[in-house]
Formats: structure tokens, C-alpha cells, sequence
């Protein structure tokens, strides 16, 4: 037997553990890096979504006490996005009518630091034509479409279904492999966002898909996960968030009843106008009209009541009598708020305000035009039949009501010329 043989075995059996010992420690070592790297990432995320979340309660803020910064102006606007790199938007509009914006988040207007996400990145924002500030949409309410839909990296819809996200912010995260980010330029100083002032030429670099800076039609958002191949991080706004705050607000109220006393007004005045009703009547029945309220501009509305009108007058329809008699009967009540008993009129002419869209099962939808000029989108019940019938009587509430600030205030409001 070789005297050496246990030697060797002992040997071996030293190295075999030395090497077991090497392994577990690189196992530790590496499963202790990937712990590090998903905190690290964990964190970032975490810092990214605070940063979006502050964003966004400030785009809601500042959309909600915009009469208050604007005088003589409506709520609901939102900025256009900062396409200089100052952190304000521009001093003139940002593309044309209707046609959305992307660019920088304009944090400077928002009363914000330069936000940043988990990875030090300065956040980006796109808002849809029909709530942007400048040039301001023709018509602004709870029923303006929004223009952006949300999916994740696989495709599916997150946010925004049916395209009804109004605002995004996007958080850019890592640089992908090829995208070369620039630095903020020496004299934009410390405030200012890495990058040139033309958000066009460095998109590429900081999001990743080729999103226009002018949007002229719907456009779909992706927000990704870390480690992807779009790893921008999403948040957005839509028309329901938007006037949800709205509701809130102490005249909001009172500035749909006006809406009503200032086109009960108007149609007043063109009663006696066969030209006007010539114009602007869908169709007639007996002897009675029916149709859609025209632009202020047509129905001679004061100048500072103009925006408010116009921007409300989609939710009206009118019925009025051919034969200057009083043929159209409602009965009306106060509000859904205080339902004092009701009482009848007689009317020459009815102004209905449709309320907010029904949901539910059966939902009513306005966002395409022939849903817009269907009556059945906007009244219900009695009203509805006797609206298209051309026949029948009209009930409804005098005043617009909130009766609680999470149900839709969809009751038809009734104003009855005599």
C-alpha cells in the first residue's frame, strides 16, 4: 500500500471543501448582489412613482383653481409643456387648435422644484388638445375626449381605456442601450433639465418609443418595467379625474345654472326669429321645433359669458313652439338636491340640459359626433320620448345639483320660456 495514499485522500478531501466553500460564498455573494440590485431598483421605482404622483397632483391642482390664476376664465385647463427646457411652457401656443402637446413637464409653472425620477431623470408630459391652455379647445366639459390610451409592455390596457386619458407623465428611467443622453448645457444652469431646449431632438434620447411632439390623433402610451425594452414609467390624468375635482369646487354649481339662464336668454330673444329656427332646427313635428343650441356669437350672448356658454352649449337642446301659442307642458321640480313639490308649466319654449352621462349597464356615450347629436345620449325616460316623438310632456329639476361628489349628475335640468 503507498504510505501516501491518505495523505492525498486528506488532500483532496481539503479542496473538495475549500472549492464547496467557494461556491457557497460566490452564491451568497451574487444573491446578495441581485438583493442590492432590486432594492436599488426598488428604490428608484419607488422615487420615480413619488415624483409622477407629485406631478400629477399638481397638473389636477393647477386645472381645478385655473379661474383663479386666469381671471375671467373657466376651469379644467392644463399647460402646455415646457419646449424650451426652462421649466415653462411657451409664451405662445403649442401647436394647433385640438392637436396635443409633448415636451417637458413645465414644473416652474406648476410651483414645482424640477422633479426627477429614481434615476436623477427630469419627467416628461404630454396633454391632449382638448384640455391644453393655449390655443384652449372650442368646448371644454365632462364630456371633451381625451386622446391617450395606457398599456403595459405586453399590450394591455392599464389606463386611459377607449383612449380616455387627457394628460401623461412619463418618467424616463435608465438610458436604453443607444440612447445617448446630453447633459444640461452649461448655461441653462442648475435648475435646468439635462438635454438641448428643443424637446423634438432629444425625445429619442430620454423616452423610448418615437412619440410626436405635435399630436394631432390618438396616441397610445407604454409603461414598462426595469430590465425592459421600454422602461418608462407612466402616470396620467382623465376627463373624470379632472371633473371630479371640478364638482368640488363652490361654483361649480351655481356656473351650470347660469349656463342655462344665459341660453334661456338667448333663445328668448330668437322666438320670434323664423330665420334662426330655420337654421338651427333638426327636426319638427306639429307644431314643434327641435334642435341644438348654435354659438354664442349666434345667439348674441355678452362677451364675458361667451367661453362659459360655449363651452356647455353640446349638453342643450331646445323644443319650442311654431305657433308663438304655449304648447309644451313640464313639470318641475327645485333640484335632485331639494325635491320641493313640483309644479307644471306651460311653456313656448323648453331648454333641456342633458347631465352627466348615465353609466352602468346601459351607459350613454358622447364622444363621437353622431353620439353627440343623438338626444338619446343626453336624455332619458319621459324626456327622451317626448323629445323624439315630437309629441308628449317634459319633466326635470330648475337647478343643477351635486347630491353626492362620486355619483354622475345626470337628471335633465328644464328651463321653460313662456
Amino acid at each position: 500500500m503507498n504510505a501516501q495514499a491518505p495523505a492525498l485522500r486528506v488532500r483532496g478531501s481539503v479542496l473538495l471543501i475549500a472549492i464547496i466553500l467557494l461556491l457557497v460564498i460566490a452564491g451568497a455573494a451574487l444573491a446578495a448582489s441581485e438583493r442590492l440590485i432590486s432594492q436599488a431598483e426598488s428604490r428608484a421605482r419607488r422615487a420615480s412613482i413619488a415624483a409622477l404622483a407629485a406631478a400629477r397632483t399638481a397638473l389636477l391642482g393647477y386645472a381645478t383653481h385655473y379661474p383663479e390664476e386666469h381671471a375671467e376664465q373657466g376651469a379644467g385647463y392644463l399647460p402646455c409643456p415646457d419646449n424650451s427646457n426652462s421649466g415653462s411652457p411657451p409664451g405662445i401656443s403649442c401647436h394647433a387648435r385640438d392637436h396635443g402637446a409633448l415636451g417637458r413637464l413645465p414644473y416652474r409653472r406648476l410651483g414645482l422644484p424640477p422633479l426627477r425620477d429614481g434615476r436623477e431623470q427630469c419627467l416628461w408630459y404630454a396633454v391632449a388638445g382638448s384640455f391644453k391652455h393655449n390655443p384652449k379647445p372650442l368646448t371644454l366639459n365632462w364630456d371633451s375626449p381625451g386622446q391617450f390610451e395606457i398599456v403595459d409592455s405586453g399590450g394591455h390596457v392599464i389606463g386611459g381605456a377607449g383612449y380616455s386619458a387627457i394628460a401623461v407623465v412619463i418618467a424616463p428611467g435608465l438610458a436604453l442601450p443607444g440612447q445617448n443622453r446630453p447633459p444640461a448645457a452649461a448655461s441653462t444652469g442648475s435648475q435646468r433639465c439635462p438635454g438641448s431646449t428643443l424637446p423634438a431632438a432629444d425625445l429619442a434620447a430620454f423616452l423610448d418609443r418615437p412619440y410626436p411632439v405635435d399630436i394631432s390623433g390618438e396616441v397610445q402610451f407604454i409603461s414598462g418595467q426595469a430590465g425592459s425594452e421600454v422602461n418608462d414609467i407612466v402616470i396620467w390624468l382623465t376627463t373624470d379625474d379632472i371633473f371630479g375635482a371640478l364638482r368640488r369646487r363652490p361654483d361649480f354649481v351655481p356656473m351650470i345654472d347660469d349656463v342655462l339662464d344665459i341660453a334661456a336668454s338667448g333663445l328668448s330673444a330668437q322666438l320670434d326669429t323664423p330665420a334662426f329656427f330655420a337654421a338651427h332646427t333638426d327636426f319638427t313635428h306639429a307644431n314643434r321645433a327641435h334642435g341644438r343650441l348654435p354659438a354664442a356669437s349666434e345667439l348674441g350672448i355678452a362677451p364675458e359669458a361667451v367661453e362659459r356658454y360655449d363651452n356647455w352649449r353640446d349638453q342643450l337642446r331646445f323644443v319650442a313652439c311654431t305657433d308663438a301659442s304655449s304648447c309644451l307642458s313640464a313639470t318641475l321640480a327645485d333640484s335632485a338636491q331639494t325635491p320641493s313639490p313640483a309644479t307644471t308649466e306651460d311653456c313656448r319654449a323648453l331648454i333641456i340640459f342633458g347631465g352627466e352621462r348615465q353609466r352602468g349597464a346601459t351607459p350613454q356615450r358622447r364622444r363621437s359626433a353622431s353620439e353627440r347629436a343623438d338626444p338619446a345620449q343626453y336624455l332619458e325616460g319621459e324626456n327622451l320620448a317626448s323629445f323624439t316623438s315630437g309629441s308628449g310632456a317634459y319633466a326635470g329639476w330648475r337647478h343643477f345639483a351635486v347630491v353626492t361628489p362620486d355619483r354622475a349628475a345626470s337628471e335633465d335640468l328644464i328651463r321653460c320660456l313662456p
